[in-house]
């Protein structure tokens, strides 16, 4: 879950203005996989429907990715996502009790939250869709480790993917949270940085998407392209700094655990010592 309770810094919604510019420039470099949402509720962005009309149509091509809590999940929003053109949409519920969903998410809504699910699925099967395809997350951590086979069997017989993702730590500012993931024997460079980067509401880039306080920009779209920021040296030190194994050197990346979700792509070049 978004650790928002630690931001220090500005929160707001990205304007309608700077997204279209943005779509501009996405129309003309057409990316695998555009996400909508980062550190909060996509479902509370008041041009939510809009950014993915606009994206689905300057990008047909790309993928379009957006995760939700459902708890805003109603008919009305329902029928729209459903008649908009979203390709993946994840359910973040991350507990299969009551219980458990108030221990790790803070909220007794946990019935609301799966009913409004269920009531999406079911209108869309009624419309004889296959999409958007569906995703269901169930983050694994000792508080819901004893509900992995029950949250298999409550989404098992639906037409969804069932996703149990390992929690992390939040570029280690969330060294309590307990993570069951198996760390590799040895650090590699992390993937995020050599294939994507995320652009927060005011228009900053951050290299990382767990940038939660946005420490490691590395670019503010409002002044340079898309292009320029992936190209600019900014970016290319912490690319840099991780192929020299000095990760050590960015605060964000020092103690965390996020690469060890990201495959080992140098694995086949041993030459560069990264096995």
């Amino acid at each position: 879950m978004c650790p928002r309770q630690d931001l220090t810094r500005p929160v707001g919604e990205i304007d309608m203005e700077l997204f279209s510019r943005l779509a501009d420039e996405i129309s003309r470099q057409a990316p695998a996989e555009v996400r909508l949402h980062k550190d909060g509720e996509p479902l509370l962005a008041p041009h939510i429907f809009d950014f993915i009309e606009t994206i689905k149509t300057v990008a047909p091509s790309t993928l379009l990715n957006m995760d939700t809590n459902a708890l805003l999940l109603d008919g009305e929003k329902s029928e729209r996502l459903l008649d908009s053109r979203l390709d993946v949409l994840l359910f973040s519920i991350n507990a299969a009790t009551a219980e458990t969903y108030k221990k790790v998410r803070g909220s007794t809504k946990f019935d609301r939250v799966t009913a409004n699910i269920e009531r999406f699925l079911e209108m869309r099967r009624r419309r004889g869709y296959v999409w958007p395809t569906v995703k269901v997350q169930l983050i694994v951590m000792t508080e819901t480790r004893n509900e992995i086979g029950l949250f298999k069997e409550q989404w098992g017989s639906h037409e969804v993917d069932v996703l149990l993702i390992p929690a992390i730590n939040w570029g280690g500012h969330r060294p309590e949270v307990q993570s069951l993931m198996e760390m590799p024997a040895r650090r590699y460079p992390c993937t995020f940085l050599f294939n994507s980067f995320s652009i927060n509401w005011d228009g900053k880039v951050s290299f990382c998407n767990v940038d939660f306080n946005h420490l490691g920009v590395v670019g503010d779209v409002n002044e340079q392209s898309i292009q320029e920021i992936w190209k600019s040296p900014a970016f290319e030190r912490y690319r840099q700094l991780h192929k020299q194994g000095r990760w050590d050197e960015i605060d964000l990346c020092r103690d965390c655990n996020y690469w060890a979700y990201t495959r080992n792509v140098w694995y086949p070049h041993p030459r560069k010592g990264w096995m």
